[in-house]
């Protein structure tokens, strides 16, 4: 009995050496299992598809074929954090480990979903799991937690068997992606001749992506409700006296981390003193003066999705009357593009919002006189083009830009989450418009899901109108007076 029982340990030592996952990353999903698995059955009958009406072909096996991200280092052994998950994986999976391979292989008939995952490289489990916490290694159960067929140590990719004559779906931007390790990748990438290759595999994963589920729809509402409430906060912390740009941004990350498990969807951009004219400012360690206003771009991920939001407020408490009537254009602008959305148009799209946002926009600056009324239409198009650069809608979910291959020009439809985020960036040196405007930059910036009915503001919490803001910033200097 003890030499049967050794040697089911030293079996059992060996099979746990092969291949592992980190139990904490269990707890970071809010999808159930089933959903994961229908996810992977739409992909393959969008592949099915494809094969049928552009291969025009019957019965033809596939292979899918989709790398996690790897784990990026700071400095020997010194890891990033958080780890992000490589989005579409992610999607398919539910499996936040790195450096793992995920293959779906099936015909017209059938499919199974295979995962491929790193080995431990310590000398024992124990060893590693002293160092980085618990694991799971036994097949069976790792093959239960994800809803899937069967599960391989990585390098059994490399001889992992498939039929010859098999289309290879993958995407062809992996190669040169830093995030991914290529190891053992590229070699089995090689193995298919290129005659059968598509290389457009996330073009058929953002069109279901984009699509958000109720479970989905809930958990983008949970990350919206709880930046919303960072911001509120943030507002009521940061004194008018605030002198740099530094301690907002310090705030808000803070009052975001104590609400739950989150984290950052991006690196925060706050703003002062027209600062917001760099599209991409991330500096956030400028001197704030008193009347400056401040524009605070921020989101924070709940269980891997994204929430975005901008809001921007005067540090002293109380917008000058050009303050007010620049950011009132804004905000008026953002609900004629909320109104749209409700219209039942058919043919709405991201395009067509970034249309009528010109058009409002151009309406509203010559009716405010910031533009010469007289101003002729090309003349009026030209300029809106320079002081509002951006678009007005994108996608939202696992990534805060969600879904970049879904085109401007799709019809929008129910279950898409979009921002609508019209910004209006006038330059210092822009002599089109009257001194006192110059400078300005902003936008105001909400979550939006699209339903059967029309919209849902998912950031509504979030407060804009001016006399709320004015609320809640007389409520900080009642409080700081105390």
């Amino acid at each position: 009995m003890f030499a049967n029982r050794s040697h089911c340990i030293i079996k059992s030592f060996i099979r746990r050496q092969h291949f592992y996952i980190d139990s904490f990353d269990l707890s970071t999903t809010g999808i159930p299992r089933h959903e994961f698995h229908q996810r992977r059955q739409s992909l393959v009958n969008l592949i099915r598809n494809y094969i049928k009406t552009e291969q025009k072909q019957s019965c033809k096996d596939f292979t899918i074929c989709l790398p996690s991200s790897s784990r990026l280092f700071m400095g020997p052994d010194v890891t990033y954090f958080p780890f992000k998950q490589q989005s579409d994986f992610y999607y398919l999976t539910g499996c936040m480990q790195p450096d793992a391979v995920l293959l779906l292989n099936g015909n017209d008939e059938t499919f199974s979903t295979n995962l491929f995952l790193s080995r431990n490289t310590t000398h024992s489990i124990e060893e590693y799991e002293r160092w980085f916490g618990p694991t799971i290694c036994d097949r069976e159960k790792i093959c239960e937690i994800f809803s899937i067929d069967e599960v391989y140590p990585i390098d059994q990719l490399l001889t992992f068997r498939f039929p010859p004559s098999s289309i290879l779906f993958y995407n062809a931007q992996f190669i040169n992606d830093k995030t991914i390790n290529k190891q053992n990748l590229v070699p089995f990438l090689k193995r298919f001749s290129s005659s059968i290759v598509c290389n457009q595999l996330t073009s058929f994963l953002h069109t279901l992506r984009s699509i958000k589920s109720l479970t989905e729809q809930n958990l983008i509402r949970q990350a919206c409700e709880l930046v919303s409430k960072a911001f509120v906060n943030t507002m009521k912390n940061c004194k008018k006296d605030t002198q740099n740009e530094y301690f907002i941004k310090a705030r808000f990350q803070y009052e975001c981390e104590i609400l739950g498990d989150v984290s950052m969807a991006f690196y925060p951009v706050v703003a002062a003193s027209g600062r917001s004219n760099v599209i991409h400012y991330q500096k956030n360690n400028q001197k704030i003066n008193k009347d400056d206003l401040i524009m605070l771009d921020g989101g924070c991920l709940f269980k891997q999705y994204a929430s975005d939001v901008t809001r921007l407020w005067p540090i002293n408490g109380r917008f000058s009357p050009v303050q007010r009537q620049l950011y009132e254009i804004l905000l008026t602008v953002q609900k004629h593009l909320l109104d749209y959305l409700n219209l039942g148009d058919n043919l709405v799209t991201r395009e067509k919002l970034n249309s009528l946002a010109d058009r409002y926009m151009i309406k509203y600056l010559r009716e405010e006189s910031i533009f010469p009324r007289a101003i002729e239409d090309y003349h009026a198009k030209n300029l809106i083009h320079v002081l509002c650069p951006t678009g007005v809608s994108h996608h939202l979910g696992l990534d805060v830009h969600d879904c970049d291959l879904y085109s401007a020009s799709e019809q929008l439809q129910p279950g898409n989450i979009i921002t609508i985020e019209p910004g209006l960036y006038i330059p210092f040196n822009c002599k089109d418009v009257p001194p006192m405007y110059r400078g300005f930059a902003s936008r105001i910036e909400d979550d939006v899901l699209l339903t059967k009915q029309g919209f849902e503001v998912l950031s509504s919490m979030c407060p804009k109108e001016i006399d709320d803001l004015h609320r809640i910033l007389d409520d900080r200097d009642k409080s700081h007076m105390q």
